[in-house]
């Protein structure tokens, strides 16, 4: 009943605010270069976001835009107050940060168009789409008068069709000790109930090596997600520009996460993407060890993890 009422209430939203949703659209132009956070799950990503927002002057999708999907810059507008005035607690869950002005990885808003169908080099995906998410992000752009920042782990095989859409998009890797990543997929998986074993579904990104994991315990799907994901990032980075893609690592953004934001935002300035100072970040975040799993689970870690590596390294030229 309460998920009927909420689905109403947002229906008769999407309505009252489409108009102006609409005429926002038509009055977005030119706009600084889209910057996109990716990486494995569990990486690190939802942390990089929250820093960049809350130190840089970033437009982005927030909660409020997210659960007004239909009329994401419309909502964005009624919303400018509490998303101006956001400052990251980082106290995420999962990826999800509370507040209606908090950054949101906009799923439901990139569903819209990218929902369904294989779209790893761009080459099918329909220009009429491409047009419309041009303008959707600067239109966040615009409303803003910042460029537009979006984490969201799915876009992590697909770097191709965003720089079909984006040629100037910029992308911010995440990397994590592997071992460490896999664990935190585990872990997060069953917490969440996770997609049933023996299935061909994954627990968030699906890596392009996906099918030779089909029906293989999440233990051993989540290795094959870490090192897929890298792996997937570097193909695609290999055709469209290496200048397009800075990789940090997760252990120096905890340490010293200010540190790696002036390295951030070095590559994007120099990439035309020049940001502005909003707020300051902690100093440092504590790093706890990685807890290992129960034996069986671990052993299936490391030994997948062990394979992976092995073929990645035979495989390099």
């Amino acid at each position: 009943m309460k998920r009927l009422a909420i689905s109403s209430i947002r229906a008769a939203g999407h309505a009252v605010l489409w108009p102006l949703e609409q005429s926002m659209l038509s009055k977005a132009d030119t706009a600084p270069p889209p910057v996109f956070i990716i990486g494995a799950p569990r990486s690190g990503t939802s942390l990089l976001y929250e820093l960049m927002i809350t130190r840089f002057r970033f437009a982005y999708m927030s909660n409020a835009a997210h659960r007004f999907y239909k009329t994401p810059l419309a909502a964005s507008r009624i919303f400018a107050k509490p998303i101006d005035e956001w400052q990251g607690n980082f106290t995420s869950s999962y990826g999800h940060i509370d507040g209606w002005g908090a950054p949101n990885e906009g799923g439901w808003i990139w569903q819209r168009w990218l929902a369904d169908g294989d779209w790893r080099d761009g080459a099918n995906f329909p220009e009429t789409s491409a047009i419309e998410l041009r303008c959707l992000l600067a239109g966040f752009s615009h409303l803003a008068n910042a460029p537009f920042l979006n984490k969201n782990v799915m876009h992590s095989n697909r770097l191709r069709l965003m720089h079909r859409i984006w040629p100037d998009a910029l992308f911010v890797e995440v990397r994590r000790d592997a071992l460490d990543n896999a664990r935190s997929i585990i872990r997060a998986e069953r917490a969440e109930g996770g997609p049933k074993k023996h299935s061909d579904e994954w627990w968030s990104v699906r890596p392009r090596l996906a099918k030779l994991y089909a029906g293989k315990p999440d233990s051993q799907r989540a290795a094959a997600q870490v090192v897929g994901v890298t792996q997937d990032i570097a193909e695609d980075i290999a055709e469209i520009g290496a200048n397009r893609l800075l990789s940090v690592d997760y252990l120096d953004m905890c340490r010293n996460p200010g540190a790696v934001l002036t390295q951030i935002a070095q590559f994007l300035v120099s990439n035309g993407a020049a940001v502005e100072d909003r707020g300051t970040v902690p100093n440092a975040f504590p790093v706890r060890p990685s807890k290992p799993l129960d034996h069986a689970d671990e052993a299936e870690v490391t030994a997948t993890l062990g394979v992976l590596m092995q073929n990645e390294t035979k495989a390099k030229p």
